[in-house]
C-alpha cells in the first residue's frame, strides 16, 4: 500500500500557529477577558511585527482561497466526467426503448 499516495498531499497549505496573542493557557476564559488580554498583548508588540503578522495571515488567506478554488474546479471536472461515464454505462430507460 506504500505505493499509493494522495496526489494532493504535497501541495496542501499548512497553517503557521506561531505565538498566540492571548498567551498559552489551558483554561477557558470569558470572551471579555480574552479580548482584554489580546489587546494588552498587542499593545506590547511593535507595529512592524503586527504588520508582518497581518501580511503573513493575509497571504495565507489568499493561498487557502486559491487552493479551495482549485479543489472546487477539480471536483466539478470529476463530477462532469462521472456523469458522462454514468450516461454511457447506465443509459436512460427512454433511450433503451428507442434503440
Amino acid at each position: 500500500m506504500s505505493g499509493l499516495a494522495d496526489e494532493t498531499a504535497g501541495d496542501l497549505p499548512v497553517k503557521d500557529v506561531g505565538m498566540n496573542l492571548a498567551g498559552i493557557g489551558g483554561l477557558q476564559e470569558s470572551s471579555g477577558a480574552q479580548n482584554t488580554r489580546a489587546r494588552q498583548a498587542m499593545s506590547r508588540i511593535c507595529r512592524e511585527e503586527l504588520e508582518d503578522r497581518f501580511l503573513r495571515l493575509h497571504d495565507e488567506n489568499l493561498l487557502l482561497k486559491q487552493h479551495a478554488r482549485k479543489q472546487e474546479d477539480k471536483i466539478k471536472r470529476y463530477q462532469s466526467s462521472r456523469s458522462r461515464v454514468d450516461n454511457k454505462v447506465y443509459p436512460t430507460f427512454a433511450s433503451q426503448i428507442w434503440t
